[in-house]
């Protein structure tokens, strides 16, 4: 592993800092943990680092606002792993499993931020279609996607990658129907989430897919 001390002090620069974003400490732990990612060799320890970079890159990217409780809940979680990272054996088998919670929270902790603010600003432009797209629906999207197809969660990855190119045909074609189609497949990811945070891995809708699709 990377320095684990590199980690721990920005890491915790960050948190200190709160509710200001210490924008240097988020771009050296991005760099970090994306280092630490591409040298990994273990696929239980480079859903970690990736679901970490996930969470860096979106602070780096909107900077101009606070950092938020559940965002030190994510920060929090990432520290723990960071230093169960450092007592790692292969052949620890309970280490695993504590890796697994902490992805499993990092990946739920993230997701349900974006998919909460996904049905909020979407059910928001229902009141009103003929403005523009609310800011960052498109890559939030995108992005819940990202996040599910790390932990392996088919349903809410297809929903999201289908939602992502639905919201990329509005941007060009509005229609009102199709934007409460966009509401429909935010609550879908929201209730797969719900699902996969009590145990269960859920198919999506064929009728909220289709929906997005426009069929």
């Amino acid at each position: 592993m990377q320095d684990r001390a590199s980690f721990e002090r920005h890491l915790l620069a960050l948190l200190r800092r709160r509710p200001a974003i210490d924008l240097p400490a988020v771009y050296q732990l991005e760099q970090l943990f994306g280092l630490q990612l591409r040298a990994e060799a273990l696929d239980e320890w480079r859903v970690f680092w990736s679901l970490a970079v996930h969470f860096f890159t979106a602070l780096r990217m909107a900077p101009d606002r606070q950092f938020t409780d559940s965002e030190a809940c994510v920060a929090n979680q990432i520290l723990s792993g960071v230093l169960l990272r450092g007592q790692f054996d292969a052949q620890d088998a309970p280490c695993v499993d504590d890796l697994q919670v902490i992805s499993s929270l990092l990946f739920l902790e993230q997701a349900d931020a974006i998919s909460q603010r996904l049905v909020n600003d979407l059910q928001t432009w229902t009141e009103s279609p003929e403005n523009d797209m609310p800011h960052h629906v498109h890559s939030d999207a995108q992005r819940m996607a990202e996040l599910a197809s790390d932990v392996s969660l088919e349903g809410v990855q297809q929903v999201a990658d289908t939602l992502a190119s639905q919201l990329a045909r509005l941007r060009t074609q509005r229609v009102v129907a199709d934007i409460h189609a966009s509401v429909q497949g935010a609550q879908e990811v929201s209730r797969l989430l719900q699902q996969f945070a009590v145990g269960h891995v859920r198919a999506p809708q064929e009728n909220v897919l289709a929906a997005l699709r426009g069929d």
